[in-house]
């Protein structure tokens, strides 16, 4: 966990749970306004706009699973 402001943090999960950040930070008193994911396994999202989507050739699909 690392906090880049007062009201904003960085954490890094290996293996999540639905809402388990939410939870978390729940159970600490403290309320999840937004997440953002940044990467999935070893393929970061990069400059892929929120809701969009695109199609992974087989590199991409290999760094799904790398970490």
């Amino acid at each position: 966990l690392q906090m880049v402001a007062p009201r904003i943090a960085r954490l890094t999960l290996h293996e999540g749970r639905y809402h388990q950040v939410r939870r978390m930070f729940a159970a600490v008193g403290n309320h999840v306004e937004a997440l953002h994911r940044e990467r999935i396994g070893g393929l970061a999202l990069g400059a892929l706009p929120a809701g969009q989507w695109q199609v992974l050739g087989d590199a991409a699909r290999a760094e799904l699973f790398t970490a």
